[in-house]
């Protein structure tokens, strides 16, 4: 199948709409544009290139809990919620009751991502039906949508865009197509006879998902989680440092429309061209933050030395704020073992040193934020 003659699929009649019908997937791929050749390429350098660098930084999976952080926030906001990152990791109960519901879903978020990781890592669970269902368990659990049967695959309509499927921007296929659709993505997944760059099937996989919708609701999150485990399922990762979200963010309006013109017009081309360039950007951006964040802790380190308070105290500290620059004494003294009066004389001289910063004002209750640490992952 040439990408360029790919026929996406067909609109069926249902009653009162119509239905996009998505065409199977699982074959053999090819195509006739050298542009995608000449992105191919340096998407894949720029991967390769992210992964050697996070086999050598030490401590790299601090630094990747960070960019999870940031991709959990950012896959979040494409779906409408409006925590900051900052509030994201301070305590939820910490924060106002219309933002507390927000939080719960990005932390729901780091959940399905983490546990997605540890299946595909621990090689537990294999990158498949279940697993997907699994992670969209986790990622709907006590958050909106979490009576429209979380972890299971929908036995109804649903639609994106309008009050009804028949002013809807679009309908996916009706449920009882979803169990052949799936079959044939995840035959796709595994198939070791399609002789094809995994990044273009990564690509084709993700497209597709999103237009089996398989679900009620969280289907753009799972199917941005699904990002980072495949490339780790198939090997072009070591280490889940890849997060595509910011990406899609920032390019809302071009990520959604190049995923429509697949649907409208055929053009598979456009779409793995738009993934292509996401995927250069994320990969050089990863490096760019890592690289960053080894600068900064290293010369902030150096500083600890000038910090009031023995040296083992202030180092603890400073590495609880590395793993998560949203602190209150508090948590710092019951994580730590570390007196609270001691925690406070730490916390002010690293204020005053302008290595953090106090954001409420009060006198108790104070939350201390690594600013110019998480300002390099935002």
């Amino acid at each position: 199948m040439f990408l360029e003659e790919y026929n996406s699929g067909s609109y069926e009649q249902q009653a009162g709409y119509k239905a996009f019908i998505p065409s199977k997937i699982n074959k053999q791929w090819a195509w006739k544009s050298s542009k995608i050749n000449i992105l191919l390429e340096k998407a894949t350098m720029e991967l390769g290139g992210l992964n050697s660098y996070s086999e050598l930084i030490t401590d790299i999976d601090v630094y990747i809990q960070m960019h999870i952080n940031v991709e959990a926030n950012k896959s979040s906001k494409i779906e409408g919620t409006k925590t900051t990152i900052e509030e994201d990791l301070s305590p939820i109960l910490d924060l106002d009751p219309e933002k507390q519901k927000d939080a719960h879903e990005v932390q729901n978020y780091l959940l399905a991502l983490q546990f997605g990781v540890d299946q595909i890592t621990s090689g537990k669970l294999p990158l498949s039906s279940r697993l997907i269902r699994e992670i969209h368990r986790k990622l709907m659990q006590g958050v909106r949508g979490e009576h429209k049967t979380p972890g299971e695959y929908r036995t109804s309509q649903n639609w994106i865009g309008g009050s009804m499927p028949s002013s809807a921007m679009y309908v996916p296929p009706p449920h009882l197509q979803i169990p052949d659709l799936i079959s044939d993505l995840e035959q796709f997944i595994h198939n070791e006879n399609v002789d094809i760059p995994q990044l273009i099937r990564i690509a084709i996989i993700h497209y597709q998902f999103e237009s089996i919708h398989p679900f009620l609701d969280g289907n753009g999150r799972t199917g941005r989680i699904l990002i980072p485990l495949l490339l780790l399922h198939s090997g072009m990762l070591c280490k889940p440092c890849f997060y595509i979200s910011d990406y899609f963010e920032m390019h809302r309006t071009q990520y959604y429309d190049a995923l429509n013109r697949v649907r409208i017009n055929h053009d598979m081309v456009g779409w793995i061209m738009f993934f292509l360039e996401a995927s250069i950007a994320t990969a050089q951006s990863a490096k760019i933050k890592f690289r960053n964040a080894l600068l900064f802790v290293h010369e902030t380190n150096l500083m600890a030395s000038h910090i009031s308070g023995t040296i083992d105290n202030v180092q603890s500290i400073l590495n609880a704020f590395y793993k998560k620059p949203v602190q209150t004494p508090a948590e710092l003294a019951e994580t730590l073992s570390i007196s609270i009066q001691t925690v406070n004389r730490i916390l002010s001289s690293l204020s005053i040193n302008r290595i953090l910063q106090e954001e409420t004002g009060n006198v108790r209750n104070r939350i201390y934020i690594m600013k110019k640490y998480l300002d390099i992952f935002r």
